[in-house]
């Protein structure tokens, strides 16, 4: 209940996809979403029964540079990670960092 508003909000929340209760997202958009997915979607996902664990596919760095600005890369989601330690409500996530050859590249 919204006290303010005198109305209930469920929410509604999807995710790219779920086998075996295991969640899996592919974000290739912007470092915010990639933030969200990993430290609440996937939680809330949990919560509520549906997903054990997840993975997060995102590009490289080296992808990155080649996509639009503020692209999220698995760098970044790394070392973030690594700075921000565990968490109680964490469940685990495999982050998964994808690239592709592009072309005259060495």
């Amino acid at each position: 209940m919204i006290p303010e508003l005198k109305a209930t909000h469920k929410g509604f929340r999807e995710i790219d996809m779920v086998k075996n209760k295991v969640g899996v997202e592919v974000q290739f958009g912007k470092y915010a979403f990639m933030v969200y997915n990993v430290a609440a979607k996937m939680t809330i996902f949990n919560k509520q029964n549906i997903i054990d664990c997840g993975i997060e596919i995102v590009p490289m760095l080296s992808l990155a540079r080649e996509m639009s600005t503020g692209v999220s890369y698995f760098e970044q989601m790394k070392t973030d990670l690594e700075y921000r330690g565990v968490s109680n409500i964490d469940i685990p996530v495999l982050i998964m960092g994808v690239d592709a050859k592009m072309p005259n590249s060495p």
